[in-house]
């Protein structure tokens, strides 16, 4: 493992979201230590993110890609009049621009 610093943003249609910190890249995995909004510390690794990522020019140890994850979530479904008739699940994809440089 080598250890990096990190910029993630999501661009959705609420605006962006950014993390920057210091985490580690295997020979695939970007792993990062993140907290959630209750307070709780977990590790979150972002699968297969070195193969997209490409080295930037003029510019030693730094690389940047795109990275996709896809979600399957369950939305609620009704009818024309309006009534509740269930859940139906979709998949959704999440884009998050990537970079990293090497320490």
């Amino acid at each position: 493992m080598k250890k990096v610093v990190y910029s993630i943003s999501r661009l959705n249609r609420f605006g962006s979201n950014k993390m920057t910190g210091v985490g580690f890249i295997t020979d695939e995995d970007l792993i990062i230590a993140c907290v959630s909004q209750k307070g709780n510390p977990y590790i979150r690794v972002f699968e297969d993110c070195v193969k997209n990522c490409h080295a930037i020019p003029n510019r030693d140890g730094e690389f940047k890609g795109p990275h996709y994850e896809i979600l399957e979530v369950e939305v609620e479904t009704k009818n024309g009049s309006g009534e509740f008739t269930g859940y139906d699940k979709r998949e959704i994809e999440i884009e998050y621009s990537v970079r990293y440089k090497l320490v």
